[in-house]
């Protein structure tokens, strides 16, 4: 997944003074996380010597050899330093020859070395590094030296402006990362499957991380310990975001703020009285009304979900509910004031019940003021003009992928006249800030991450996802293959504004069908979208067309396989601007290679497919597959490089050897894709192989 971040335009044009308070907030933030670090890592050394000196002995038992690993790792700023681990391995060649990436089983990991993985004891002694500043407790995990340098750029330069870590959320949720690798192709699974979600998380962490996000990854770390904990599914939101950091900045800052609020009330409440009258109140006494005023109304808000409303893009609706909150609570301090005038249970002073509705008064309004500020008026100003408009009909249910302007655009359409008959706005899922799962923004729940979007569109019956991420961005075709699923419609940011475009000349409140029913977002959801080209789904509807006219008038459909594993390469080196540029010339070069009934499909992220309807004998495949492999050996210019693909070429009669088209109803194209990629023959005749 792309991780790419856009600035806004409040970004570009902020000034130096904000910059200034960010980088002064950001060096404290800075200091505590050293300081904690320097006082944990000694303590734990400190605590931790008896469990060294045991585990020093079973080592010498175990196996001959040092008791330590010292390996070289990627630490900050791109400078190499030399990792401290209980060593797990033998103490022999192919332990430092082979591959730097673990699976499980391996056969040069000792009887105890798999105990001290498992148990994440090997670990321990890197408290050593974090004492002398080259790691800290919490951060990304340092990587091989090698396996670093090829990471994109950009993610090589954020990621490594942080000091690594012994543990993150990260090295958290891939705890068990041994066993999802097989021995049989360990670094090719593991730079194409694991690495890039690893950079991924590694990059949110470090634009969200706080001192108690790193409470919560040391809580967590802590928790997957507990053989009963182990194999439980966390959530990407929980991560950054966990029970620590939840429940500090959902509660105990905003207990702590909304009771200087109460206070100030409470004092203000008690001098006003006390000049107007003779009731006086203690210090005592103002502090226990302040503190229960706090805490009843931390209660309310819980209640009705105001604890998840992230209040920087809070609507008028959460504002209204914060008041309905206030009420709750004068009305049972109200409740309180009047059972003990009549039954005296406890010896407290009564308040006046003016004193008691002023409290509840300027107090919620405090609660309301410290939340929203000025934004508050403009929030009631767009109230207002919504209760004048029409009531709105629940419509096709919407779910919206991205949190950042453009998700902005789209909702703030959707809910306009034009579209509000039509569509209803479940909610939003982001990849780029896991911490705001579960909260309410712009008057909408981030529901989850991409990985939740299946979950979602079956327990939200989702009719459409708007896509609000760039087009170029690889996001959308895994949006795409989600909306294989009957019912469920993908359109984009930009499709929503040409619709908005075109609904100008139209009456309000009458969308046109025509936009949503015509082959136009057919067309999205069937073609591949960097190259234009049909993808597998679209593959699969036409093979089996194809197999169906074959098996009625005896034609000989065959299916070619193109795959170039440099384009992943290319794409982790370069970047993924490049790789698109680089898809796209190569699509149109295999595009002139076929007939015009052929089909050329773009298969996987590096795999190309031919469906050739008829081919009448082998001989015509051999000149067709040497034509694709003379349109391959030419070099692609792409913004000043050259780059010249090796690639693999396989073939498939389509007569069903393989038993991938057994089914029509449910063509295992996949199955059909690896039986000839792993052979690259039919018939025992090789094809070619270039």
């Amino acid at each position: 997944m792309s991780s790419q971040v856009y600035p806004t335009q409040s970004e570009i044009t902020r000034n130096v003074q904000p910059l200034s308070l960010a980088l002064i907030r950001e060096k404290i933030q800075s200091l505590i996380k050293r300081v904690f670090d320097i006082v944990a890592a000694l303590i734990g050394l400190i605590l931790l010597l008896p469990v060294f000196a045991y585990i020093t002995i079973l080592i010498k038992r175990d196996s001959p050899g040092p008791i330590f690993f010292w390996g070289k790792r990627m630490g900050r700023n791109g400078k190499p330093f030399r990792i401290l681990k209980f060593r797990t391995m033998y103490e022999t060649p192919e332990s430092y020859q082979g591959p730097p990436v673990t699976a499980d089983q391996d056969s040069r990991i000792t009887p105890l070395g798999h105990w001290l993985r498992d148990t994440k004891i090997n670990e321990l002694p890197q408290l050593w590094n974090v004492l002398i500043g080259e790691m800290s407790l919490v951060g990304p995990r340092p990587e091989d030296v090698e396996i670093a340098r090829g990471w994109p750029k950009d993610a090589f330069d954020e990621i490594l402006s942080v000091s690594p870590g012994i543990t993150s959320p990260t090295s958290v949720l891939y705890h068990d990362e041994e066993k999802l690798l097989s021995k049989d192709n360990l670094m090719g699974e593991y730079l194409r499957r694991i690495l890039p979600d690893k950079i991924r998380l590694d990059r949110l962490y470090v634009r969200n991380h706080s001192f108690f996000s790193d409470l919560d990854a040391i809580f967590w770390t802590i928790a997957i310990i507990i053989p009963q904990l182990s194999n439980a599914k966390i959530p990407e939101g929980y991560l950054f975001a966990g029970p620590i950091s939840r429940f500090i900045h959902r509660y105990v800052s905003w207990f702590l703020i909304d009771f200087m609020v109460s206070l100030f009330v409470a004092y203000m409440a008690s001098l006003m009285w006390g000049i107007g009258g003779p009731a006086h109140f203690g210090p005592g006494y103002l502090r226990a009304i302040a503190l229960t005023l706090a805490l009843l109304f931390s209660g309310f808000n819980y209640l009705f979900g105001l604890d998840r409303v992230l209040w920087s893009e809070a609507t008028i609706d959460d504002a209204i509910r914060l008041t309905i909150s206030s009420i709750f609570v004068t009305g049972m301090i109200w409740t309180a004031n009047y059972l003990q005038s009549t039954y005296h249970l406890l010896s407290l002073p009564l308040l006046p019940i003016r004193m008691i509705v002023f409290i509840g008064v300027v107090a919620g309004f405090g609660f309301l003021s410290t939340r929203y500020r000025l934004r508050l008026l403009s929030s009631l100003a767009r109230r207002w003009v919504d209760w004048r408009q029409e009531k709105s009909t629940i419509g096709e249910r919407v779910l919206i992928v991205g949190s950042g302007e453009g998700s902005k655009i789209a909702n703030y359409l959707l809910r306009q006249r034009t579209f509000r008959t039509a569509f209803s706005v479940v909610g939003i899922v982001d990849n780029d800030n896991p911490s705001k799962h579960g909260m309410r923004v712009s008057g909408n729940w981030i529901l989850g991450g991409f990985k939740d979007i299946p979950t979602l569109i079956e327990r939200f019956d989702i009719g459409m996802i708007l896509s609000t991420i760039p087009l170029h961005e690889p996001e959308n075709e895994y949006l795409l293959e989600l909306c294989q699923i009957p019912r469920t419609r993908l359109i984009f940011l930009d499709d929503l504004l040409s619709m908005t475009d075109r609904q100008v000349t139209r009456p309000q409140g009458q969308v046109d069908s025509q936009l949503w029913a015509s082959g136009y977002l057919e067309y999205k959801a069937m073609h591949d979208v960097v190259t234009g080209l049909p993808n597998r789904y679209l593959l699969q509807d036409r093979i089996q067309y194809s197999l169906s006219y074959a098996k009625r008038y005896g034609t000989r459909p065959t299916l070619v396989f193109i795959e170039s594993n440099e384009i992943i390469k290319i794409n982790d080196i370069f970047g993924q601007k490049i790789s698109n540029k680089l898809l796209k010339n190569l699509a149109d070069r295999l595009d002139s290679c076929k007939r015009e009934s052929d089909t050329l499909a773009r298969f996987g992220f590096d795999k190309f497919a031919f469906l050739l309807e008829n081919v009448p004998s082998e001989r015509e495949i051999e000149i067709i597959t040497q034509r694709i492999s003379g349109i391959l050996t030419e070099p692609i210019q792409v913004d000043g490089h050259e780059f010249l693909l090796n690639a693999r070429i396989g073939c498939c009669l389509c007569q069903g050897t393989c038993g991938a088209t057994d089914r029509l109803e449910n063509i295992e194209l996949a199955r059909c894709y690896g039986c000839v990629m792993s052979k690259i023959v039919v018939d025992k005749k090789e094809v070619l192989n270039s």
